[in-house]
């Protein structure tokens, strides 16, 4: 009985966990998406001022995060808040113009990582 619960409880957190990863895959297509002409743009006049600049290496930051996440979920979910904070960073002290877009748009993510950090912390107890 105490196995049969044990195995529940282990495909519960392994369904959850995929959960995760596929709500955070999602996301990414849709962060590149929206942001691709802002941080892939490399010919542009402006493209490598101080806020896009900021927002290229936000998206590296990302995806490391990604990456990371099929194998640490704890460290994920930091890097993601670290994201989040650079994100609310770069949309009140560098941005000119759609302030608060990255912030509405990194609350998913947000979400997301506090989940990560959840499930790490449960999964290391």
């Amino acid at each position: 009985m105490e196995t049969e619960l044990n195995n529940n409880q282990g495909k519960s957190k392994n369904r959850s966990l995929w959960i995760l990863r596929i709500l955070l895959s999602i996301y990414g297509i849709l962060y590149i998406l929206i942001g691709w002409e802002d941080f892939l743009s490399i010919n542009a006049p402006n493209s490598w001022n101080i806020e896009y600049s900021a927002l290229k290496i936000l998206f590296a930051l990302f995806v490391i995060g990604y990456t990371i996440s099929w194998k640490n979920v704890l460290v994920s979910g930091i890097i993601f808040i670290l994201w989040f904070i650079g994100m609310c960073y770069e949309n009140f002290f560098l941005c000119t113009s759609d302030c608060g877009a990255g912030i509405a748009m990194g609350i998913p993510l947000l979400i997301i990582s506090i989940f990560f950090i959840v499930h790490g912390i449960r999964g290391k107890k």
